[in-house]
């Protein structure tokens, strides 16, 4: 009994040593996108990530179709140069009891739309207001947690993590 005890361990330790094993992989992020005419229609095929095998890779003509993950296009809101479309404010107290006050550094003209998120994306609380140089809130209805705030002035924005204490 003993014996078959001590045999099932070691080859149980030894199973667990073989297990630690790096394998190396890569992954490549290479891709095009081509335009196939079939009669009067026209398709656009695309290519990107993908493993050439056996099992994801079609070859026919000049046209290879491999398996893989197109990405969705991507937007860029700002190469980091001209932040224009930013907002300039300072929020304090951050953390806060009851009310945080937004200075801004710049007089803003129109409405301003407030909005704040809690950590799982849901908005808990949402208003409309005149912006000038500087606004308060009162948020003491807020339960104690960290949250999202988000301002938004005509095509211009503000964002900042705020903490409840």
């Amino acid at each position: 009994m003993k014996r078959s005890v001590l045999i099932t361990l070691l080859c149980l330790l030894v199973a667990g040593l073989n297990a630690q094993e790096l394998v190396r992989s890569t992954v490549g992020v290479s891709g095009t996108s081509s335009q196939l005419k079939s009669g009067d229609k026209t398709y656009t095929v695309q290519q990107s990530v993908g493993q050439s095998s056996v099992i994801g890779l079609y070859t026919a003509n000049s046209l290879a179709i491999r398996q893989g993950f197109i990405q969705p296009p991507i937007k860029i809101l700002s190469t980091g140069g001209d932040n224009d479309d930013l907002i300039d404010a300072i929020i304090y107290p951050n953390p806060f009891t009851s009310d945080i006050r937004i200075v801004f550094n710049e007089t803003l003209e129109g409405g301003i739309d407030i909005i704040i998120y809690d950590m799982l994306g849901r908005v808990v609380h949402n208003m409309n207001t005149r912006a000038g140089k500087e606004i308060n809130l009162d948020l003491s209805f807020l339960a104690s947690a960290q949250y999202v705030l988000l301002l938004t002035s005509e095509k211009r924005q503000f964002k900042a993590n705020i903490l409840k204490n």
